[in-house]
């Protein structure tokens, strides 16, 4: 989550059962926001211990929730219900496969095939601000007003799986695990990531001779995001940071070629861009086709900014943005509410278009002290995705960043914070010749309330 927090503190592991007020104490966002993390998971855990990790209630006429018909080579419907895919509610109006609301598919690239196939629910959550959202803010504060508040939307996205020729269909019980060993096992084993910051004996000597101090030498506290840019292996894969988890996010207004026209260029020069701030430009449609279950699929560039026009409230990129295939038209669609994102790797002359690179086994510099490693595996190489981030907090007060550590004060190795997804089968189709085809509902029901 893209979000502008202080941190994020909840740990199931930790078993706390709720967050209490006290009086006359300073309140923070990070005690509200455990509250929600801790009613969400107690929740969904009891759904899916109920329910299995994807069911769905059975409707007296009709199929059901996220049933699949209709299908004619081209394309198929989904049923209007509700379905629980890991204790998450998911909710469908009803809709083809190329108009589900948070699919955004590309004519050229998600052709349904023409072989057998899997039709499978990948579920997750996305942060949304009242930038993607407008009537999230409250008119009454003014136009110019501050957002209060932002929300996280269940994302379920109906994505098809392409088998072998002579596939036989996974029976109902079978099918959670054979979609798992065909899409999740691809980004096994995860990225893993420790952070620390600069201890005195390794601290670099300054031109003077003199050595800095150790520890975290910013001078406000920071909530640090480590995000994967280019997913892969180590070879390929590729990172971006930021010092404000990447919610230094301006509205962009249009878009000419390397030139980016915006609403404002921010309420100061901390929450603003400059000349050599590294940016990228997303909007609804990049967001929902970066959840892919490819390690290989294609990202967008990152762009440095050349110059900015104060006046005109425009900047000029080092590439023209519509030369780039992953992005080809985004900022040209208002209703997908692009966005120009800054990110903060620029302020040390490093990076480029692709991010930094991830170097397994070394101890990598952010900035004042701040230190990150990607774990290397014993077993078989890593395996990074696209979007997968871990969450820093850096503290002035105690010149250290908060990361748990080992019994010799080691910092520990963690997976990645989010984005976690989910999934659950749907159906097997088979085309034959002709309008024929064959179709085995792999979905679970559970018994309806009477």
């Amino acid at each position: 989550m893209h979000g502008d927090f202080s941190r994020v503190i909840f740990d199931p592991a930790r078993r706390f059962s709720s967050v209490l007020s006290q009086q006359g104490r300073v309140q923070l966002d990070a005690d509200f926001n455990e509250q929600t993390a801790i009613l969400l998971h107690y929740v969904r855990t009891l759904a899916a211990d109920l329910l299995g990790p994807a069911a769905y209630p059975p409707e007296p006429e009709g199929i059901g929730g996220f049933g699949i018909d209709n299908y004619d080579g081209d394309t198929f419907t989904v049923a209007p219900g509700r379905m629980y895919v890991d204790g998450i509610l998911c909710e469908c109006d009803g809709t083809d496969y190329w108009d589900q609301p948070d699919g955004h598919l590309d004519p050229e690239r998600d052709q349904l095939p023409t072989g057998p196939f899997l039709v499978y629910l990948r579920v997750w959550e996305r942060f949304v601000t009242a930038l993607e959202a407008p009537w999230i803010r409250e008119p009454a504060l003014g136009p110019d007003g501050p957002d209060t508040t932002a929300r996280t939307r269940v994302v379920w996205q109906v994505c098809v799986l392409p088998l072998e020729s002579d596939s036989s269909p996974p029976d109902m019980r079978s099918a959670g695990r054979f979609l798992d060993a065909r899409v999740r096992s691809g980004f096994e084993p995860r990225g893993m990531l420790s952070a620390r910051t600069r201890r005195p004996g390794e601290a670099t000597l300054l031109p003077d001779g003199v050595t800095p101090a150790s520890g975290y030498r910013g001078p406000e506290n920071q909530l640090y995001r480590v995000e994967v840019h280019r997913g892969g292996r180590e070879d390929t894969a590729t990172f971006k940071w930021s010092r404000e988890n990447g919610s230094v996010v301006l509205p962009v207004r249009a878009v000419s070629g390397s030139q980016v026209e915006l609403d404002t260029l921010g309420r100061d020069d901390k929450l603003g861009v400059d000349v050599g701030d590294v940016v990228e430009i997303v909007d609804d449609a990049v967001v929902c086709r970066g959840a892919s279950d490819r390690p290989d699929e294609d990202c967008g560039r990152l762009y440095t900014v050349r110059s900015v026009d104060y006046a005109e409230c425009r900047v000029t990129l080092d590439a023209d943005v519509g030369n780039d295939p992953f992005h080809h038209s985004v900022g040209l669609v208002p209703t997908r509410h692009p966005l120009l994102r800054r990110w903060d790797q620029g302020a040390t002359g490093r990076g480029g278009a692709m991010g930094l690179p991830v170097r397994e086994g070394e101890w990598l510099s952010l900035e004042d002290g701040v230190e990150v490693r990607f774990e290397p595996s014993q077993d078989k190489p890593r395996v990074y995705r696209r979007g997968d981030y871990w969450l820093i907090p850096a503290r002035v007060l105690t010149a250290d960043v908060e990361w748990p550590r080992g019994r010799q004060g080691q910092p520990l190795r963690r997976r990645p914070h989010g984005i976690r997804y989910h999934y659950a089968p749907l159906a097997f189709l088979e085309p034959g010749e002709g309008d024929r085809f064959r179709l085995v509902d792999l979905r679970v029901p559970f018994p309806p309330r009477r």
